[in-house]
């Protein structure tokens, strides 16, 4: 995967105007640290206290690409499961174009989260789960990794595999950035972005397959026949100790489950099939 890959097929952050209220839950704009703001959404019925720390991708925001994960957020609320979307430091805005975060960064802002869902009444940490797309899948296996007691359940969409830093860095972009400081790139049909030497440094050394080997809960993955990142799915069911461990793969389907499309059926297809898995798991 190179990072001008990376970069131009990702368009889930172009905005989608009204997006829809969550139905059957109540959502509330929330401080999870400095800098660090999220959705908190619990159901308007009974809840159990399981909950779902959503994960977005790069320079995305918490409601996702075509408002995918705040979709998904509703469908969990009319479930009973609460859940939490998390914006992370210097990404978290679809307009956003000058990127400060890095992998660190990010791993802090959901080590925040965590701890902010954990102190919510009702929540039961034992019946928490992560959710993860692209870049966020990146971030939720690292995290997974460093704290295997955290999750009882993983969901990765779109997620990378294997070594992040020699396919962060093998772009003209990061090359420039890594050489010069800084690099910015005009990605057709989405937007110009910025980034800087920082944010690729901080996957060096970086590799997903020691992570998952540490994760010992439930682990899905999904992604698109289309997905433009190399299908490295069956080789992560082979890493994660956990049970259950399964891939899906929905044909026809790119990064962003084709969420523009008019007929939705890759995107709704992503959330009965995330639906089902933390039924089943959480």
């Amino acid at each position: 995967m190179r990072i001008t890959s990376l970069l131009q097929p990702v368009l889930f952050t172009l905005a989608v105007a009204g997006a829809p209220a969550l139905a059957g839950a109540a959502e509330h704009l929330v401080t999870i640290a400095p800098d660090v703001n999220g959705a908190w959404v619990t159901p308007d019925g009974a809840w159990d206290g399981r909950t779902v720390l959503f994960l977005h991708g790069f320079a995305d925001d918490m409601d996702g690409a075509g408002d995918l994960s705040k979709r998904m957020s509703a469908r969990l609320a009319q479930m009973g499961i609460a859940s939490l979307r998390v914006n992370f430091r210097g990404e978290g805005d679809r307009k956003r174009s000058d990127i400060e975060s890095t992998l660190q960064s990010r791993i802090e802002d959901t080590e925040a989260a965590y701890a902010f869902v954990t102190r919510q009444p009702g929540v039961q940490p034992a019946r928490s789960a992560v959710l993860g797309w692209s870049l966020g899948a990146t971030t939720a296996i690292i995290t997974g990794g460093r704290h295997p007691q955290w999750f009882r359940s993983m969901v990765l969409w779109s997620s990378p595999s294997g070594d992040q830093w020699v396919q962060m860095a093998s772009s003209p972009t990061a090359q420039k950035a890594l050489r010069e400081g800084v690099a910015t790139d005009d990605v057709a049909g989405w937007k110009r972005i910025t980034t800087k030497r920082a944010f690729y440094e901080s996957f060096r050394g970086v590799n997903l397959d020691q992570s998952l080997v540490n994760y010992p809960g439930a682990f899905l993955t999904i992604r698109g026949s289309n997905d433009f990142l190399p299908q490295g799915d069956a080789q992560m069911l082979k890493l994660v100790p956990g049970k259950p461990a399964e891939a899906a793969l929905i044909g026809g389907a790119d990064h962003i489950f084709n969420v523009f499309q008019k007929n939705g059926g890759a995107a709704q297809r992503v959330m009965d099939l995330t639906a089902d898995w933390l039924a089943r798991t959480l």
